[in-house]
């Protein structure tokens, strides 16, 4: 991991979203999910059930409550529990040298979910305010894996486009959205996690 960091700015009512590195190496990855397209919508939970604000997008689910413990009950699924790896680190194993990097760099005492999102061009992920356990329990990191100046992570007063490499938290308890006005596909490594002197 080859890092530059900005200035941290912390999270406020005014700033819901904030840079805080570049430089992560993120082409390795990239390129094992090119290598595997089948890593895409294993698990297509969030689309089916809740059919809101992320059914226009694909994602990979990295680590989060094992498959194993769902029984048909998405609200039970999502209440406390422990985060395992996936099957899918097989395919990808670079995303967990990524995420411990990203999670020794913001100094992680507890990993979450992790989870790799990609919208398609002229694709949104809709307003909406994410709610439930996990959701407030853990501060959100995400790694931009694809991006670009047309595309952007909104808030009602702030907005980040982000570069490949970029390093960013964000909070998710206020009203947010993405936006790809591009001709290329948006995908972003997120970062569950809870850290020494985080929120």
């Amino acid at each position: 991991m080859n890092a530059c960091v900005d200035v941290p700015q912390y999270l406020s009512a005014d700033i819901p979203i904030s840079l805080v590195a570049r430089g992560f190496n993120v082409e390795t990855l990239v390129r094992e999910i090119g290598d595997h397209p089948d890593v895409w919508d294993r698990y297509t939970l969030r689309k089916e059930v809740y059919n809101g604000p992320h059914n226009q997008m694909s994602d990979i689910w990295v680590r989060y409550n094992s498959w194993d413990n769902y029984k048909g009950d998405p609200v039970a699924f999502n209440n406390e529990h422990i985060s395992s790896w996936y099957p899918v680190i097989e395919d990808i194993p670079s995303v967990y040298q990524l995420v411990m990097d990203v999670y020794n760099f913001v100094g992680g005492v507890e990993l979450g979910g992790v989870l790799i999102t990609r919208i398609p061009p002229n694709g949104i992920i809709a307003p909406h305010v994410d709610k439930g356990w996990h959701a407030r329990y853990y501060e959100k990191f995400a790694v931009q894996l694809y991006g670009n100046k047309d595309q952007s992570f909104n808030f009602v007063k702030a907005k980040l486009s982000a570069n490949p490499g970029d390093l960013y938290t964000f909070d998710n308890s206020q009203l947010h959205w993405v936006v790809n006005d591009s001709t290329v596909p948006r995908m972003t490594l997120i970062i569950c996690l809870r850290r020494r002197y985080g929120n």
